[in-house]
């Protein structure tokens, strides 16, 4: 203990040098306390170095390069600032690797150093920093014999002989990542070649299953119990093409889908998909029977938007009102979806927005025209650390004389678990003479919601909806009422009691509905 003692003060003091203090004084005592040593210390750190010079040169090519000379820069140590060496050693350090990360990786210091003066309590800062030759990329080689190269080039911009950069080899990891064909993605560089001075990169992929099989089951009080199966080939073929099928069952609403997709010319954005399908629907206002099939070409645009324009044929066999018909309908449309914030849990910020613009002509085969727009939102954002809102909107809009020709499917209905609450399934909408609900040509919804987190993943809430399914005059239809929400390991489960605010004397209504916020 007397030696620890003795030598204490010695670390005190480089302790504090290191902090720019060189005048340190230290008292200390030790004595025998209570049945244990006691040591106190008294530290007077007297007045700091400050920095007097400080003289930052940068040689070389990158001189030239705005960027890496104003991000160098823009946080070095300044002339009257206290001497810190950690801050010193810390910007010596990132200076340097932000020339590395730019390709210049036989960056070097030439003079590196800090003199400093105990007796006027100044230091003089020197850095000489010479960039040398900027690199370029050499080739890259792929370890993965699933795809073929050609495909996998396509998910970066790296060309052989462009200069290096970091962010270069982080987007292609990301990009390969993303794509779903691989468990594990390792970008690398080999060691740079000083005679040609380029970077050898390598890919190492490991391939994920080939084969994905999900299955789910759920409930609400919409369309009662549901299940659902599906299957993946993630890798249909060496051209990245993949297959997916879906089978959805319930007592209101079942359907079959099988697609087809394979990447363009740039993989990370944009995508080919046939699809095939088959639809059952069998609800208080309408049954029918729909078959699809349709292609569409899916494009990331604008950051979080991916937009698809689509040609889709369709036939459906339906009943509604107690009129029978069917319909042939070839349906051109383009539909833009973009969603943030759909993190892990209880999503306390994001948005989800979707606008679909289709329509079909007789003069293309289709038994009748018509032109529609529907535009959906949802929005959430917190209001504390334990409460949120919850907004959605929901608008709809058909040109079409007559709506008699047009199959369940294109128009629009509300009522029910997500769309307005204390009022059954598509129970809202315009009527015939014989009291049943048709469906109507324009949509308008909204709805706002709080809720508060009363217990762990266990929170309560209120709501207020609105809304409207119309050909001519709109007639708004509200519900009210309080909930319980629960952030279960798979999802969001909802158990709500919603009351008509008109007068209807519907009563209470139970909702139970299950699935994600946005």
């Amino acid at each position: 203990v007397k030696r620890l003692f003795r030598d204490a003060d010695a670390s005190v003091i480089e302790a504090l040098e290191a902090l720019g203090y060189y005048n340190v004084r230290v008292a200390k005592k030790l004595h025998w306390e209570k049945a244990c040593w006691r040591a106190e210390f008294t530290v007077d750190p007297g007045q700091p170095v400050r920095l007097r010079t400080v003289d930052f040169e940068l040689f070389g090519p990158a001189t030239k390069d705005r960027a890496i000379t104003s991000k160098i820069t823009s946080n070095r140590p300044q002339a009257g600032e206290i001497l810190n060496h950690g801050r010193y050693e810390s910007y010596r350090d990132k200076a340097r690797n932000s020339l590395i990360e730019k390709g210049y990786f036989d960056a070097v210091y030439t003079k590196s150093h800090v003199l400093v003066d105990t007796e006027t309590l100044v230091a003089d800062l020197t850095l000489h920093l010479d960039s040398g030759p900027r690199y370029q990329f050499g080739d890259i080689s792929y370890t993965d014999g699933i795809l073929r190269k050609e495909l996998l080039v396509r998910y970066t911009d790296i060309v052989p002989g462009d200069f290096y950069n970091a962010k270069a080899l982080t987007d292609l990891s990301t990009a390969l990542s993303n794509s779903g064909y691989f468990d594990s993605v390792s970008v690398s560089t080999e060691t740079p070649d000083p005679q040609t001075k380029t970077v050898p990169i390598m890919v190492r992929l490991t391939p994920g299953n080939r084969h994905l099989y999900t299955a789910g089951i759920g409930f609400s009080t919409d369309i009662g119990p549901q299940g659902r199966l599906g299957y993946t080939n993630r890798r249909r073929s060496e051209n990245g093409s993949q297959f997916e099928s879906r089978l959805f069952v319930s007592p209101i609403i079942s359907e079959t889908t099988a697609s087809y997709r394979w990447p363009r010319h740039d993989p990370r954005k944009e995508w080919f998909s046939v699809a095939a399908g088959f639809k059952q629907e069998d609800t208080d206002t309408s049954e029918s029977d729909a078959y699809r099939l349709g292609i569409s070409r899916g494009r990331s645009v604008a950051g979080h938007w991916l937009e698809k324009p689509y040609l889709e044929l369709t036939y459906e066999d339906f009943s509604i009102g107690g009129q029978d018909g069917h319909s042939r309908l070839l349906i051109a449309g383009i539909n833009w979806a973009s969603v943030t914030g759909r993190e892990l849990g209880r999503i306390t910020q994001g948005r989800a927005l979707n606008y679909d613009l289709r329509g079909a002509g007789e003069q293309l085969g289709s038994d009748t025209s018509f032109l529609q727009l529907r535009a959906q939102g949802k929005w959430i954002r917190s209001l504390g650390a334990k409460t949120r809102a919850l907004l959605r909107a929901n608008i709809g809009a058909t040109l079409k004389d007559s709506l008699s020709e047009l199959p369940p499917s294109v128009r629009f209905f509300a009522g029910g678990d997500r769309s307005v609450r204390g009022y059954d399934f598509e129970s809202i909408g315009p009527r015939n003479s014989f009291g049943k609900v048709i469906g109507g040509a324009h949509l308008l919804e909204a709805s706002i919601e709080v809720d508060y987190i009363v217990h762990s993943n266990w929170a309560i809430a209120a709501f207020v909806d609105t809304g409207s399914a119309f050909s001519e005059d709109p007639e708004f239809f509200s519900g009210a009422g309080v909930g319980l929400r629960w952030h279960s390991p798979v999802g969001p489960i909802r158990l709500d009691l919603a009351t008509p605010l008109d007068n209807s004397n519907g009563g209470i209504r139970i909702h139970i509905s299950m699935g994600p916020d946005l």
